[in-house]
């Protein structure tokens, strides 16, 4: 009966694969998937003795030639044929539990909609038997910590703004490719990966111009929902432009704060004051025009990327712009102008903060922006007896978390799981283990440790949150953060342009999640337009309260 059912299954899974048509895009989408696979996989191909770059260009327009299923499946064994036989695998570990699998996603192997029973099981004894090799697209470039991956690929930096079809796709398929293996967060993406590529083929192959072209590389590399994602090229520069307001703004609850000038004459000449709130944009309301700016904005969470586009919000390639500003209950329109930033000259940032300090005679104060591995010694003999220390995380640390570290915990503990690829198994991720502090420290620090976040806590920012928060005694104060820890690791495109990625994951020891979601405040602070036009710290003063009431 059993042997049965699985002749019955076989028969309609061949009578799908014979039956069902494939427009050129389908066939396309699952090219790249194949030609990824092998590139990553395959012994023969993993040695780059063949230039796959120029395998894949010669395939493309073979694939599209293909009339059908069985058309392609012709060339996919032929091709198979030519790479030479795989020889069995004895070191393979093929038996993996489900917790290392998360980003594991060869299900299309088995698709009976593109591939024969036939391919499958020749794609399949690839997988069980892969390269165990060095590969020569990737590799981790350094000897000692052998966990962060690095991308070997070609740039073809004199490829003009919009190349031909086959490069454009060839940019496609590497990135998607990458992403899909080595990318810890790729399960977390708003958008499914699998769609991601169906949705942005149609936008590679029929870019007509650079800036569409150039637009569509930078949609692909926003796809990540990673604030470690960076793409820039001359085209997306312009695409935001280069004019700004005369005045400095934030974009508070959907509105556009104005809180400053970069040069007053210009702004106050256009009839725009501090405290002004711009509700439009062109008659649009300001939350309708971020939806429409921010598939370009990189970041991992709403948040990170509103705080990061408030100061592109304005700009524009045209030295006007209308705006509607409430004021009293009534909206008014007004045409502003704008200027290249150089018009408003050197602005001088005399405010440096303190590394350290005590506030009062009883709170200490750190600035984790600017403390210097060489002062911690030295603040925390000051700051030992204090009854709290307030630690501000809101900056991008140097590399003091882990000699602050020993300060605060008391003992050595693991404060973060790091999973990173396995470049002998793509898709799946290793965990490691990441420890802080120092064995039996009696002399830990005592007090309450108040840790004070928002969107600029980033990285390295919230992997020191996360060591603190293992002290007795941590709150966390203020708002969510970026949410996109780990390392950066870039990624070319054709024509000498790159995009990057957190190249390894970051959970909490039981398991939760940092990534998107961001450091989750004990006490959250929401910024208020009072509170910014007064000029207040608000979180800070939140922590002062909570060092004073413990509430």
């Amino acid at each position: 009966m059993k042997r049965l059912l699985i002749v019955v299954l076989l028969l309609n899974s061949l009578h799908i694969f014979a039956s069902a048509p494939l427009t050129e895009n389908q066939k396309l989408e699952n090219l790249a998937k194949v030609w990824g696979f092998l590139k990553y996989y395959h012994p023969e191909v993993a040695k780059g003795k063949l230039d796959w770059d120029a395998e894949l260009m010669q395939k493309i327009a073979e694939v599209k030639a293909a009339k059908g299923p069985q058309e392609l499946n012709e060339l996919y064994s032929n091709w198979l044929d030519k790479l030479g036989k795989v020889k069995p695998c004895n070191s393979c570990e093929n038996n993996l539990p489900e917790n290392l699998k998360r980003n594991l996603t060869l299900d299309w192997l088995y698709d009976t909609a593109t591939l024969s029973p036939e391919l499958s099981k020749r794609l399949h004894y690839i997988r069980q038997n892969r390269n165990q090799g060095k590969n020569a697209y990737v590799r981790y470039p350094y000897k000692v910590f052998k966990t962060q991956a690095e991308f070997t690929e070609k740039k073809y930096e004199n490829l003009e703004a919009l190349p031909s079809e086959e490069y454009r796709l060839l940019g496609l398929f590497r990135h998607w490719n990458i992403i899909n293996y080595f990318f810890p967060y790729k399960y977390a993406t708003d958008v499914p990966w699998d769609s991601v590529l169906a949705n942005m083929l149609p936008k590679f192959r029929n870019a007509a111009s650079p800036l569409e072209y150039h637009l569509a590389m930078l949609e692909l590399s926003n796809s990540i929902d990673d604030g470690h994602n960076t793409f820039r090229t001359n085209y997306t520069e312009r695409f935001i432009g280069g004019f700004y307001p005369a005045f400095k703004y934030k974009i508070i609850d959907d509105k556009v704060l104005v809180t400053g000038y970069y040069h007053e004459g210009f702004g106050q000449a256009d009839s725009v004051f501090i405290g002004d709130v711009i509700t439009k944009i062109n008659g649009v309301p300001v939350k309708d025009v971020l939806v429409q700016k921010l598939p370009y904005i990189p970041g991992s969470n709403y948040n990170y990327k509103v705080n990061w586009i408030s100061s592109l919000f304005l700009n524009g390639g045209t030295p006007t712009l209308t705006v509607t500003i409430e004021k009293d209950g009534k909206e008014y329109e007004r045409q502003i102008r704008r200027y290249p930033f150089s018009r408003f000259g050197y602005i001088s940032e005399t405010n440096v903060k303190p590394s350290w300090k005590l506030l009062t005679s009883e709170i200490g104060y750190i600035n984790i922006g600017t403390l210097q591995t060489k002062e911690v010694n030295k603040a925390m003999k000051v700051l030992q007896n204090s009854k709290a220390i307030i630690i501000d995380m809101r900056e991008y640390p140097s590399y003091t978390i882990g000699a602050l570290a020993k300060h605060l915990l008391p003992d050595k503990v693991t404060t973060a799981i790091m999973p990173y690829p396995d470049l002998k198994y793509p898709g799946i991720f290793r965990p490691k283990q990441i420890k802080y502090g120092k064995m039996g420290n009696k002399d830990y620090y005592k007090g309450k440790v108040v840790l004070l976040v928002d969107a600029g806590t980033m990285s390295m920012g919230e992997f020191g949150t996360m060591a603190f928060q293992s002290a007795p005694n941590a709150t966390v104060i203020g708002r969510q953060t970026a949410g996109a820890d780990g390392n950066i690791t870039y990624i070319d495109f054709p024509g000498g342009f790159r995009a990057s990625m957190s190249g390894l994951g970051v959970y909490y020891p039981d398991g939760r999640e940092m990534q998107r979601i961001g450091i989750v405040p004990d006490i959250e602070v929401k910024p208020t337009i009072e509170g910014v036009l007064s000029n207040n710290d608000e979180i800070l003063e939140r922590a002062l309260e909570f060092t004073a009431t413990g509430k």
